[in-house]
Order: structure tokens, then C-alpha cells, then sequence
């Protein structure tokens, strides 16, 4: 649940589209804080407002008009490289979970359908994350759908953090993710930005960033929470960790100059 780039990738013919996308988002903003008033919600009225005020609209209206929910967009994302680096950790014997609360548009007005302020969730096979993929607008000039992505994309601005956490995974077990993550990568794949609201997709690769995540892993066998995955939410991967199967690994976060490494007094995910 990733945004992604600016004005100039939207070609001139989609811009009136661009602008009613916004506007329809701007009416379910203001909606969500009209019914947040009357429920009395103080909390979340105040965020809605926050998310209008800060133009998020506007820019998610534009960032929609390269997202596509009915066919893929997006193919071979990810390079034999990445594969190669993929492949040398398969004996590291974890996967990694990287939340992040990326302080985006996108991000804000996602944040509002979920009431979570870590609105998106990636994987990696490696402890230094540079194996780091899942579904994203994309960034960098790529198409919405699966994508590499890095620590500094998710976390290097004013507000962002990543917290990291490690689950016990098998040889096998990674290799099984990693068959799957080439297959989709030749078939291609799409953001399925819809899919926040609306349960549906027209295609098995059209996929969200917690979906992508839980799917991958339950494949493999490592999934400890059942839900129907058009419904989870990235912070659910430790909410509904009753087991205690992940590991805090540590966080990251921007300090004005740079991201630095932090330890929270608290290694679990805020509730909102």
C-alpha cells in the first residue's frame, strides 16, 4: 500500500480523468469525516480532515490514473539479479517482514480505511533487506504491481519509518516463495487498488501489498492467521501473531539527515 511519483507521468489526455478521480476521492475523505463527526470519533475525524487538508486527494486522483484492476501492467520487475541475490540466502533460515508507515498521499488515505498508521508490508529474504519486493505503485518508473523496492524508498522522508521482523522459514520454504515470485514476474501482475474497497479481482496477479504477502507465505506453508486475504491489513501479520512466530528485528526511521536505526521501547506495531 505504497504510493508512488509525480505530475509528469500523467499524460495530458488523462488529466480531466485525473481530476475527478481526485475529486471522488476528496467526497470520500469528507464523507468518512462527516460519519467520524457524528459517531462521535474524534480521532479519526481529525485524521480525515488532516488527509484533505494536506492535498492527499489530489495526488492519489493523479497517482490513479496509472493503475490498472482489470489486466496486468506490470512484467519482468524484478531482474536476474535480484533472483541471484534472492537465491544465496535461501540457508539464512528466516524470512523477513518490513512495515512500513510511509507518510505518502496514498499512504495517508489508506491509513483511513485501515486505521493503522504502518500501511504497508514487504518481504525479503535477507536480514540487510536487499532482497526488499511487494506490491507498490511504482516507484523509480515502473508500472503498479510487483516490485523490488529498498529501505530508503520506504522510509527516507520526513515522518516515514520501517520496522523489521523474522520469521523462521526453511530452505525449501523460501524456495517455494521465490518459484512463485518468478512465476508472477514473467506472467505479470497488477496493483490492485480497487481491492482496498472493493473484494474483487479480475486476475490472480492483481494483488495489494498484504494480500501479495500473505498469500506468498501461506504457498509456503507459514502463514499463523487465517483470513480471507482480500481483508488483511499489513499490521494483522503482528496483531494476530498469537503464537509469537515473529521476531523483532529492529527499525529504521528519518532523523532529518538520514535514516538511522532505532530501538522502540515497544518492538510491536502501534494500533493506530
Amino acid at each position: 500500500m505504497h504510493g508512488s511519483k509525480g505530475t509528469e507521468r500523467v499524460p495530458w489526455y488523462l488529466r480531466p480523468l485525473w481530476a475527478l478521480l481526485a475529486l471522488g476521492v476528496l467526497c470520500v475523505v469528507w464523507g468518512m469525516y462527516g460519519r467520524a463527526r457524528v459517531r462521535g470519533r474524534l480521532a479519526e475525524a481529525r485524521q480525515a480532515r488532516q488527509v484533505a487538508a494536506h492535498g492527499c486527494a489530489l495526488a492519489l486522483g493523479r497517482d490513479l490514473t496509472r493503475h490498472n484492476c482489470f489486466r496486468y501492467c506490470n512484467r519482468r520487475s524484478l531482474s536476474p539479479d535480484y533472483f541471484a541475490r534472492a537465491a544465496a540466502t535461501l540457508s539464512d533460515g528466516y524470512v523477513y517482514l518490513a512495515f512500513a508507515r510511509s507518510n505518502s498521499p496514498a499512504g495517508e488515505v489508506i491509513g483511513l480505511f485501515t486505521q493503522r498508521t504502518y500501511n504497508h508490508v514487504s518481504l525479503a529474504f535477507d536480514r540487510d533487506l536487499r532482497t526488499l519486493v511487494s506490491y507498490n505503485g511504482g516507484g523509480r518508473g515502473g508500472a503498479p504491481g510487483l516490485n523490488p523496492e529498498t529501505l530508503w524508498e520506504l522510509a527516507g522522508r520526513p515522518g516515514a519509518a520501517v520496522r523489521v521482523y523474522r520469521l523462521a522459514a526453511t530452505r525449501d520454504q523460501k524456495q517455494i516463495m521465490l518459484r512463485r515470485l518468478g512465476k508472477i514476474n514473467q506472467e505479470g501482475s497488477a496493483y490492485n487498488l480497487l481491492g482496498l474497497a472493493v473484494p474483487y479481482a479480475r486476475q490472480p496477479n492483481i494483488m495489494f501489498c498484504s494480500q501479495f504477502v500473505y498469500r506468498l507465505l501461506r504457498l509456503a506453508g507459514l502463514i499463523y492467521f487465517h483470513k480471507d486475504p482480500f481483508h488483511v491489513r499489513p499490521t494483522d501479520f503482528v496483531e494476530w501473531d498469537d503464537q509469537g512466530r515473529l521476531e523483532f528485528v529492529a527499525e529504521y526511521a528519518w532523523d532529518g539527515r538520514g535514516l538511522r536505526q532505532t530501538l522502540p521501547a515497544r518492538p510491536g506495531l502501534p494500533a493506530g
